[in-house]
C-alpha cells in the first residue's frame, strides 16, 4: 500500500513540476514582448504604447490577488486535483485570447483573465500540502520552486527566439496549446485521494475565505512567516524595477547594458535553480525559523555587494549567490502555512497566503522607483537590505508559547 502511494505522488509530482515549469516559461516568455506586440496592435503614441504595457504588466497580479483565496476554498470543498486543472487550462485559454486580441483593451482583460483563471503556484502547493508524505513537503515544494526557477531561466531565452524567428502571436499560441496539453494530462493522471469525499461533507468542514484571512493573522507565528514574505516580495520587485537603470549607471554602456542585465537575471535564475531543492530539504530537517532567518540575512548582505564596484564577475558571483539564498525564502514561508493548516482550509489558507503576499509585489515596483529618483539607485539597494534584514530578524524575539512549539502539520 505505502508502495502504491509514493508511486502515485512521484507520478502527481512530475505533472506539478511540469505545470509550474511550462507557466513560468510561457509568462516569463511573452512579458519583455509585450510592448513590441502591442506595438503590432496600433496602440498610439509611445505613451500609449507605455501606458498599455504598465496596464497589461500589473494586471494579472491584481486578479491574482483578488480571486486566488476563492479558488482555494473551492479545492478545499471539491477537488485540488481539478483546481490544478483549472489553473492550467485557464491559464491556456488565457494565452489563446491574448493571441486572437485585436486592441491594447481586449489584450488588458485577457491579462486580468490570466490572473483570475490561472493561479498554478497556489493550486499545487496546496495539493503538496494535502498528498506529498509528511517528510518530504520541504522537498517537494522545492522542487517546484526549482521547476519555476528553470521556466525564469528558459522563458526570455525561448521567448526572444520565437518572437524574433515567427512573432509573438505564435508564441502565445505555442504556449497555450502545450499548457493546455498538460491541462488534459492532469485532468487523466493526476490521483486525488480525497475525491471521493462529498461536497457535503467538505463544506461542513470547510473555512470562509473571510476566517482564512483571520486566522492566519492571529497564529503569532504565521503572521510573523506571512509578514516577512510580503517584505521578501517587495524587496525583490523594487530591486527588479531599478536594475536595469542601475546596471547603465554602473557601465555608463547603453550598448551592452541589456546584454548584462539578461546575464545577471539568468545568473540569478541559475542560483534558484540550484537552491530551491537543497533548501527544500534542510526544511525538512531543521526548524523553518532558522532556515529563514540564514537565508534572508545572506541574501540581504547580498543585495549590499552589488553596489560595490568589482566588475561584471563579482556581480555574476553575487546575482548567483542572491539567487541561491532567495530560492528558500517564499517556499518556507509556505511551507509554514501548509503545516499550519489542516486538510479542510489548506486550500484557501494558500490561497489567502498568496493574496498577501501580492501586496508586496504589486506595491515593491512603485517604491523601488520612487526611492531612486529620490536618493539614487545605488541607495535603493541599501534600503532594501535593510527591510530584508528586517523581515528576517521577526523570528529573533518569539513569544513564548511560540518558541516552544514547532509549526506542525494537523494530521487531519
Amino acid at each position: 500500500m505505502t508502495i502504491t502511494l509514493q508511486t502515485a505522488w512521484r507520478k502527481n509530482a512530475r505533472i506539478l513540476w511540469g505545470g509550474r515549469f511550462l507557466t513560468s516559461m510561457g509568462l516569463t516568455g511573452i512579458s519583455p514582448f509585450i510592448p513590441f506586440y502591442l506595438e503590432n496592435m496600433n496602440a498610439g503614441t509611445t505613451a500609449d504604447v507605455l501606458l498599455w504595457t504598465g496596464l497589461s504588466l500589473s494586471a494579472p497580479a491584481v486578479s491574482y490577488a483578488l480571486l486566488t483565496p476563492f479558488w482555494g476554498k473551492l479545492g478545499d470543498r471539491w477537488s485540488r486535483k481539478w483546481m490544478v486543472v483549472r489553473a492550467l487550462l485557464g491559464l491556456a485559454l488565457s494565452m489563446f485570447l491574448m493571441a486572437v486580441a485585436q486592441t491594447p483593451f481586449q489584450f488588458f482583460l485577457f491579462r486580468l483573465c490570466q490572473g483570475a483563471f490561472g493561479g498554478i503556484s497556489d493550486a499545487s502547493s496546496a495539493f503538496v500540502g494535502t498528498h506529498a508524505p509528511h517528510q518530504e513537503q520541504g522537498v517537494a515544494l522545492g522542487r517546484l520552486e526549482r521547476a519555476s526557477a528553470l521556466g525564469l531561466l528558459a522563458g526570455p531565452l525561448l521567448g526572444s527566439l520565437c518572437v524574433s524567428t515567427w512573432g509573438s502571436r505564435p508564441l502565445l499560441f505555442i504556449t497555450a496549446g502545450l499548457t493546455g496539453l498538460l491541462g488534459v494530462l492532469a485532468a487523466t493522471i493526476l490521483t486525488d485521494k480525497d475525491e471521493k469525499t462529498t461536497a457535503a461533507a467538505r463544506a461542513a468542514k470547510g473555512t470562509g475565505v473571510l476566517p482564512a484571512f483571520l486566522s492566519l493573522v492571529r497564529q503569532p507565528l504565521v503572521r510573523r512567516f506571512i509578514a516577512a514574505g510580503m517584505l521578501f516580495k517587495l524587496v525583490d520587485f523594487s530591486i527588479f524595477a531599478i536594475f536595469t537603470p542601475f546596471i547603465r549607471e554602473l557601465f555608463h554602456s547603453p550598448a551592452s547594458s541589456a546584454t548584462i542585465v539578461g546575464l545577471l537575471l539568468a545568473v540569478s535564475s541559475l542560483g534558484e535553480l540550484v537552491g530551491a531543492p537543497l533548501w527544500g530539504r534542510r526544511n525538512d530537517r531543521n526548524r523553518l525559523e532558522r532556515n529563514l532567518i540564514f537565508a534572508g540575512i545572506l541574501c540581504a548582505l547580498c543585495l549590499a555587494a552589488q553596489t560595490i564596484p568589482l566588475g561584471i564577475v563579482w556581480l555574476l558571483i553575487i546575482r548567483f549567490l542572491q539567487g541561491f539564498f532567495y530560492s528558500a525564502l517564499l517556499q518556507t514561508v509556505m511551507l509554514a502555512v501548509l503545516r499550519s493548516s489542516s486538510n479542510s482550509d489548506r486550500g484557501v489558507r494558500v490561497g489567502a497566503t498568496n493574496s498577501l503576499l501580492m501586496i508586496g509585489q504589486i506595491s515593491g515596483p512603485t517604491i523601488g522607483l520612487y526611492l531612486g529618483a529620490q536618493l539614487g539607485m545605488s541607495s535603493v539597494f541599501f534600503v532594501m537590505c535593510g527591510v530584508m534584514i528586517i523581515a528576517s530578524l521577526l523570528f529573533l524575539q518569539l513569544p513564548v508559547h511560540a518558541r516552544r512549539s514547532k509549526i506542525q502539520l494537523s494530521s487531519e
